[in-house]
């Protein structure tokens, strides 16, 4: 297994808060926090409360990160994003793919990106468009003192082996995902460490493995009209020559 820490550029982005679910949901410009944070409560979360004068008030988190995959070589069998969690109140997460930073991590993270998550439609559920990477995780199931572990999705595991890079945004999924206000006031959350804590006991990583790259096979060797690759039969001697002392013609043909 080998381990993959997000960048230091990692943070979250929350919307103004809003009169109405659908404007705070679908907010273009959000507000990005300090992502020199160790930790934050609101890793993901969803408000409601009342205004003054009659009414609500909405307000939307969510968290962004990118790791680099550029050294991956072969196929991804099994990844897992391990997230540590901080507090949690009656909320959910769920990792989604994003193309946030710029789609390639080379910008930093920025307020038009609160809405840069594949599949992403003003005023429509994310279920069915968006890229999921990982499950929902509920606050019941949410670790406060430890690691979360989202077993990873195959998309996750094809874009960490054919993308340089991946980028997550992490959200709300039963309010934020779903596209469903919630019905009573308060904030629901699920809180987070970012790669910004001292040392790495606490920092976001996807844990991974791959298995080597597939030999070229385009080029198949026939003697006798036996082709080793298509028989599954290796060819390994030739007239009594093992093929390890580099037979490079037979019967003059290279």
């Amino acid at each position: 297994m080998a381990d993959l820490y997000s960048s230091t550029s990692d943070g979250s982005i929350y919307s103004a808060p809003n009169g109405t679910w659908a404007n705070s949901r679908d907010d273009t410009s959000g507000i990005v926090t300090a992502t020199t944070s160790n930790s934050f409560s609101d890793f993901t979360s969803v408000s409601k409360f009342s205004s003054r004068g009659g009414g609500n008030t909405y307000k939307i988190t969510r968290t962004f990160m990118w790791f680099d995959t550029s050294g991956i070589t072969g196929t991804v069998t099994s990844a897992t994003i391990k997230i540590h969690g901080y507090t949690a109140n009656d909320g959910s997460i769920i990792p989604v793919k994003s193309t946030a930073f710029g789609g390639d991590g080379g910008t930093a993270l920025a307020t038009g990106d609160i809405n840069a998550i594949t599949g992403y439609s003003s005023g429509s559920s994310l279920a069915g468009n968006a890229t999921t990477y990982g499950p929902r995780i509920l606050t019941t199931n949410w670790s406060t003192s430890a690691y979360n572990d989202f077993a990873g999705t195959s998309d996750l595991k094809t874009d960490m082996q054919n993308n340089d890079v991946v980028i997550i945004c992490f959200m709300d999924y039963t309010h934020d995902y779903l596209n469903s206000a919630p019905s009573s006031s308060g904030t629901f959350n699920c809180g987070g460490y970012y790669t910004d804590y001292g040392g790495t006991d606490h920092d976001p990583y996807i844990s991974y493995a791959e298995t080597a790259g597939s030999p070229d096979n385009s080029f198949q060797y026939k003697v006798n009209g036996l082709i080793g690759a298509a028989t599954g039969r290796e060819i390994q001697k030739i007239s009594g020559v093992l093929k390890n002392n580099n037979i490079r013609e037979v019967i003059g043909v290279d």
